[in-house]
């Protein structure tokens, strides 16, 4: 496979993705037989080197900030390396 082949396929990959989530929060957003909302979730991210934050459940935001930290400390190691693939 050449460079623009793994781009085209890294690029389809991703909307893919995107399309599962976006249609998993229409259907998971609504419980119809209770009529209420059992939908939870977390948005985190890095400002800076701070992680943050906001979610409508407590426990699900403290594992989004831990996995954060986890993958931006792994991020920062792998490129103090030097790593090339």
């Amino acid at each position: 496979m050449t460079n623009e082949q793994l781009l085209q396929l890294g690029v389809l990959v991703v909307f893919i993705g995107l399309i599962i989530i976006i249609g998993s929060f229409l259907f998971a957003a609504h419980d119809k037989e209770r009529g209420k909302s059992t939908f939870k979730f977390s948005v985190v991210g890095f400002l800076g080197f701070i992680p943050f934050g906001f979610s409508n459940d407590k426990k699900l935001l403290l594992f989004g900030i831990i996995l954060t930290i986890v993958v931006g400390a792994a991020t920062m190691l792998l490129f103090s390396r030097n790593l090339k693939p």
